[in-house]
């Protein structure tokens, strides 16, 4: 597996923190040398500004943590890497805890990164609306994941049937962006900035996300549940760590830091797009998006249960307490 560890240099380093860091009052910690913990996360992405905050501006670290960052490629590989013990976190999108807690595994929804997703559907500049997309092929990860879930409802909300369109099943966004580009797609769900990037260069937007989810819990927080049992001091550390980025995201002070920080993440994404994610995520769309607090939001992930309910993905009671562990929250704060 690869490890994503990404480094600054010691100028760039002693500028976030002691130039626009923002510290938060210190808290009593393990002492000694930090406790190692490995996340699993996809490839570079906005719903993962508050993990990049609390690695490259320490907050982690303050929390007596060393937390390694393992990319994988897709939110079931991660939970795979979660139920096999080679992760101790994930963060990826929440049909895959729920299809896993469904199937047995001894893993559980412990926080929230990213709510409404903003998810856009983009399209090849010929097609003008959703009934252009009738026999067309449509850009997912997986034609059950995330993206797949957020694409079927908001086809469904405009009129079409799951039968009326088919899925390509490529990966994360940037692969989706790609299909689309080369044209192997007729359609793709993507994240910012690639719709962004896609809508400069004449292909039409038709949707987001949000116009039809008002409420909704994406990008969850997972653990595995036999070893945080174990290990309850580092799942809540972990998670208060993550709240304290959400607060540095939040405060406007820190603007420029969090798009200079998430510019460096997404090394082949301009500056320019990467302040337009902050403006939405953190100004135009506050709260919505980036969870504050890393708290999960049970009504939120209720109606994505619904919503796999619906789509006959789900076959068991929406129940979210059947895939959730709250009680490492409460010691976060």
């Amino acid at each position: 597996m690869l490890k994503f560890v990404r480094v600054l240099g010691p100028i760039v380093m002693a500028f976030v923190v002691a130039s626009v860091f923002v510290a938060p009052t210190p808290l009593a910690v393990a002492q000694g040398k930090p406790a190692t913990v490995t996340v699993g996360l996809l490839p570079p992405f906005p719903f993962y500004w508050a993990s990049y905050v609390a690695t490259e501006a320490g907050l982690f670290k303050e929390q007596g943590l060393s937390v390694e960052e393992i990319q994988l490629s897709r939110p079931s590989e991660a939970v795979q890497a979660l139920v096999g013990g080679s992760v101790n976190f994930a963060q990826v999108s929440a049909d895959a805890f729920i299809n896993a807690v469904e199937a047995g595994a001894k893993i559980a929804i412990i926080g929230q990164a990213a709510g409404d997703p903003a998810f856009s559907v983009v399209v090849q500049p010929d097609y003008k609306s959703w009934s252009d997309l009738k026999g067309k092929t449509v850009a997912v990860s997986a034609p059950k994941d995330g993206a797949a879930v957020v694409f079927r409802l908001m086809a469904r909300a405009n009129g079409l049937k799951d039968g009326d369109y088919t899925f390509l099943s490529v990966g994360t966004t940037p692969n989706r962006y790609a299909a689309l580009k080369n044209r192997s797609a007729d359609a793709a769900i993507l994240g910012q900035p690639f719709d962004f990037m896609a809508a400069e260069e004449g292909f039409r937007l038709l949707a987001r996300s949000d116009a039809i989810l008002p409420r909704y819990a994406f990008i969850m927080i997972g653990t595995n549940t036999v070893w945080a049992q174990t290990h309850r001091d580092e799942v809540t550390r972990y998670l208060r760590a993550l709240d304290r980025a959400t607060d540095w995201l939040y405060n406007p002070a820190n603007k420029t830091a969090a798009i200079d920080l998430m510019t460096k993440r997404m090394r082949t994404i301009k500056r320019d797009a990467i302040a337009k994610i902050y403006a939405m995520y953190f100004e135009e769309g506050a709260g919505k998006i980036i969870t504050r607090g890393a708290r999960a939001d049970l009504e939120g992930l209720r109606a994505y249960g619904q919503a796999m309910k619906d789509l006959d993905i789900l076959k068991g009671p929406v129940d979210p307490a059947r895939w959730t562990d709250l009680s490492y929250q409460q010691g976060s704060k």
